[in-house]
């Protein structure tokens, strides 16, 4: 006997990561689908994927502390940078010219979850100040804690190279093996992108199901209480000041592991890619994406990771748009950015995961869709 898709007999039912046959079904079809456009797509579109799996890292990060907490962050750049940096530290290169900079050239599944740790580290340094403020006032010390950072990176030349000099990121030594001139494991071939691109894609599916799992969890419910109605919360018994420490420190961790993968791409990181405008980026995904959600930062870090190749072939094939638009790609994507962000505040402030839910809710009503 089949039972109605969206009829649950238990709260597990309901809650499962995969509810159905046909969720798993899909499930496997897009994790086959990401397993072969690795393999098969050219180096300049695997770098556009890995962006947008690493960022998805980093804005669920910002969403477990802004989305499902509430508590509005613009520091979440900071970081990232410092996960950035434990990584290049613990995994990469010292040397001694033109600056003396600390490495121990240790492997990456050391460096790895270490950038996640310390990031967090950092975060249960800062939580406090959450406790204390909420809204608006908690925003401005986040600015400011941007600053601040950029101000201590900037000056730890020994960690960080300087601004305007930078240095190498984490080496490309995992379980032992070098990777930096490309892997080969029987027949297959893979290259240094596809390889930090795999890596990527299994980090994401565990966090992924972290964040799926805090968000139906004891945790994950008293962060949407604060969310809510924090004095509410209180009221019943939740502790405001264990909790949004914990949502700080967890934020964190998921920006610090976003933050070494972030830039192992490149191979070199600058302290001033770490501005202001750094931070603001992620809450533009997490809007554009949906606010709260587990999906909603893949969609956004989507979009935003894979625009610029999307304007690029857009552009490269019209030549009517190449003639009549007098702006070059990095403008053009600057100008739909903006345009989507104040799209979707003004009329689906769910983002692009509410674009989902009312067309797949339609599609499954249809043809009753009243």
């Amino acid at each position: 006997m089949r039972r109605r898709p969206d009829l649950y007999i238990s709260y597990r039912d309901e809650t499962a990561i995969l509810k159905n046959n046909t969720h798993r079904v899909i499930a496997l079809i897009i994790a086959s689908a990401l397993l072969i456009l690795g393999y098969v797509a050219d180096d300049y579109w695997i770098l556009l994927l890995s962006a947008s799996i690493f960022l998805t890292i980093a804005t669920w990060g910002l969403n477990i502390v802004s989305g499902m907490a509430g508590q509005i962050s613009l520091a979440h750049g900071f970081f990232v940078a410092v996960g950035t940096y434990t990584a290049a530290v613990v995994g990469g290169f010292s040397t001694e010219f033109p600056n003396k900079i600390i490495g121990y050239e240790l492997d990456m599944i050391i460096w790895l979850p270490l950038a996640g740790i310390v990031a967090a580290g950092v975060g249960l340094i800062i939580a406090p100040l959450a406790v204390r403020l909420k809204g608006l006032n908690l925003a401005l010390v986040s600015i400011g804690i941007v600053y601040i950072g950029s101000y201590i990176l900037s000056n730890l030349k020994t960690v960080t190279g300087g601004a305007g000099l930078g240095r190498k990121t984490a080496g490309y030594t995992i379980l032992g093996v070098n990777f930096k001139d490309g892997l080969e494991i029987g027949s297959l071939i893979f290259t240094k992108n596809q390889v930090l691109y795999y890596i990527g894609l299994l980090v994401a599916l565990l966090l992924g199901i972290g964040v799926k799992n805090l968000l139906r969890s004891k945790i994950g419910r008293a962060y949407a209480a604060i969310r809510d109605r924090d004095i509410a919360a209180e009221a019943i018994g939740i502790n405001l000041a264990r909790f949004k420490a914990s949502a700080f420190a967890l934020s964190s961790f998921y920006a610090g592991v976003a933050g070494a993968l972030m830039f192992s791409t490149i191979g070199a990181v600058d302290v001033e890619r770490f501005g202001l405008l750094f931070s603001v980026t992620f809450i533009a995904i997490v809007v554009i994406g949906g606010v709260g959600t587990v999906m909603g930062p893949i969609f956004g870090s989507i979009f935003f990771g894979l625009m610029p190749g999307i304007i690029k072939f857009v552009i490269d094939h019209s030549e009517f748009i190449r003639d009549s638009i007098p702006l070059n790609a990095a403008q053009i994507e600057r100008v739909i950015f903006g345009l989507f962000i104040v799209g979707f505040l003004m009329f689906e402030p769910r983002g692009l995961w509410g674009v989902w839910f009312r067309l797949r809710n339609y599609f499954k009503a249809w043809p009753f869709s009243y």
